[in-house]
C-alpha cells in the first residue's frame, strides 16, 4: 500500500469513527426544548407572582400603620395637651399614663390637687377625654387628653404642665405596637404591658 492509499484508508476510518460517536449521542427532539422552555417560563412567572403578592402585601401593611403623636398646645382659648393620629391607619389604644417623677397620677383631679394645691381649678374650666384605654383614634384624629381655659386659676397651674409626663401605648389592626411618650417619637416594642395600678383614668 502506498502512502497515498494509506493516508485515505486512515481519513475514512476517522470518518466513519466520528460519525458513528456522533450517531450515539442522543440529542434531545424539539418537542423537549419546546417543553423545557414552556417549564422555564411557567417557573419565572411564578416567582414573579408570588413578589408581587409580596409586595403588595408590605404596602397594604403600610397603609394600616397609625402614628401618634403626643404635642402641648396654647392658644388664645387656654392651653393643653393634644394627642393626633398622623398615620394611615386606626390606633388602639392598649395603655396610658400620665405622672411626674414620682407619681403615677389617677385622673385629672388627681394631677390638680398634687401639683396645684393652691388653685381652684373645677371640671367646668376643663376640658378632657377621660379614660382612652381600649379607645380607636382614626386617621387625622385629634383628642384633648386635657385642655384648660385661661383664667387666673388655670394659669396658676400652667408653670406645672411641664412637669407633667404621659406615654401612650397603642396598636395597629394588624397586631404591632408602639410606645410614644410627649417628649419622644413613636418606637415600635414587642407588645404593650398594662399595669392597672399605673393606668390613668381608670
Amino acid at each position: 500500500m502506498n502512502f497515498k492509499s494509506w493516508i485515505k484508508s486512515n481519513v475514512y476510518k476517522g470518518i466513519k469513527k466520528i460519525k458513528t460517536l456522533f450517531s450515539s449521542l442522543k440529542f434531545p427532539n424539539l418537542n423537549t426544548i419546546v417543553a423545557a422552555n414552556a417549564l422555564l417560563l411557567s417557573a419565572c412567572a411564578l416567582y414573579i407572582s408570588v413578589q408581587e403578592v409580596r409586595i403588595m402585601r408590605v404596602q397594604q401593611k403600610a397603609t394600616m400603620f397609625p402614628y401618634l403623636t403626643i404635642t402641648k398646645t396654647y392658644n388664645s382659648e387656654g392651653y393643653g395637651i393634644i394627642i393626633k393620629n398622623s398615620g394611615n391607619g386606626l390606633a388602639k389604644i392598649n395603655s396610658y399614663q400620665v405622672y411626674n417623677d414620682s407619681i403615677h397620677f389617677r385622673d385629672w383631679f388627681d394631677v390638680l390637687q398634687n401639683l396645684s394645691p393652691e388653685s381652684k381649678i373645677d371640671y367646668s374650666m376643663i376640658n378632657t377625654v377621660g379614660s382612652i384605654q381600649n379607645e380607636m383614634i382614626t386617621p387625622n384624629e385629634k383628642l384633648n387628653l386635657i385642655f384648660l381655659r385661661w383664667n387666673d386659676e388655670t394659669r396658676l397651674f400652667e408653670n406645672n404642665l411641664s412637669s407633667l409626663k404621659v406615654k401612650i401605648c397603642y396598636s395597629s389592626l394588624l397586631g404591632e405596637s408602639w410606645m410614644v411618650t410627649d417628649d419622644t417619637t413613636s418606637n415600635l416594642v414587642d407588645n404593650c404591658s398594662f399595669e392597672i395600678e399605673k393606668e390613668f383614668g381608670l
